[in-house]
């Protein structure tokens, strides 16, 4: 499904439904609920997004213009068990992380008081929705992620204002990429590692970039192994997690080898929130749960799926 240009609906045996609608503006990017009932398109780089609900248009959305053309939009879609779908955005203040009622647009987390000096970006849902995951940026400028527990920024929204960070000890982690993984982990692609972000007992050879799996429940890594190429873009299945710099690798998160590559694929070089010096990035749809992504080439759409 291309919700930027209308919803066109692209078949795996190669057909096409074209909606015939078409914007005016400079949409380039898409995120959507999982059931498909409610999407957000938006514009990377730029402060303006449509959210849709089944292809109609509900509400425009915007975000600051502070740094606005640096790096990209924030924003999130996850409908919960009992139907409500939130949107996780950052519409007054850079820094300020709000969720919403995607159907009536009611702010569920309204409060008062400064926010941490964060630019947030990179938004992602837990695949259970009940953790929320910002992987952007803090001033200098240093890439860094926090994940925000979703049923108690409902109850208490100033929760969302502490930044809360994961324990690294004495150790300062540049955070440059995360995607959840299974049960109550986070995959990070981090560099700046050193002893005291390791688990105890882990070896660490000459060079300080690893990709590690963090638990979230223990507050501590599981695993740290470092990488020798960049990872990028995270999408994570199991045991493996996809890396999309330049071109899609597996990477085996326990010891940090590929054990596939995809050169012919095309998938850009981002591997931070921080875009700006970065060419137009390859199309790309990521589905973790269905084992599969998405790319597009200049010949079409290409399919990758794991069994």
């Amino acid at each position: 499904m291309d919700w930027v240009s209308g919803g066109i609906r692209y078949g795996l045996d190669g057909t096409t439904v074209d909606s015939n609608i078409r914007y005016g503006y400079r949409f380039d990017a898409a995120v959507a609920s999982q059931d498909g009932r409610y999407a957000v398109i938006y514009e990377k780089r730029g402060t303006k997004g449509i959210l849709l609900r089944e292809g109609k248009q509900v509400r425009e959305l915007n975000r600051s213009y502070y740094h606005a053309e640096v790096y990209e939009y924030p924003v999130a879609l996850r409908t919960l068990p009992g139907g409500r779908t939130l949107l996780a955005h950052c519409p007054e203040e850079y820094c300020c992380l709000e969720l919403e009622d995607a159907d009536t647009g009611e702010r569920l987390t309204r409060r008062e008081g400064d926010s941490p000096d964060v630019f947030h970006s990179r938004l992602q849902f837990s695949p259970d929705g009940r953790q929320l995951l910002s992987a952007g940026w803090i001033w200098h400028p240093v890439d860094a992620a926090s994940v925000f527990d979703v049923a108690r920024a409902l109850e208490q929204p100033a929760s969302l204002d502490e930044h809360p960070v994961f324990e690294l000890g004495e150790s300062f982690l540049e955070i440059h990429s995360a995607a959840f993984g299974a049960r109550d982990t986070v995959v990070l692609y981090c560099s700046g590692v050193d002893g005291d972000a390791l688990p105890a007992g882990t070896a660490w050879p000459e060079g300080d970039v690893g990709l590690g799996v963090y638990s979230l429940t223990e507050r501590r890594f599981l695993s740290m192994v470092p990488v020798e190429e960049a990872v990028g873009t995270l999408m994570v299945m199991g045991d493996h997690a996809v890396g999309f710099y330049e071109y899609p690798k597996l990477f085996e998160l326990a010891t940090g080898r590929v054990v596939e590559r995809w050169r012919g694929l095309a998938t850009g070089s981002q591997s931070s929130s921080i875009i700006r010096h970065l060419p137009p990035q390859p199309p790309l749809a990521l589905d973790p749960a269905g084992r599969r992504f998405a790319v597009g080439t200049d010949k079409g759409i290409e399919v990758v799926h794991f069994r």
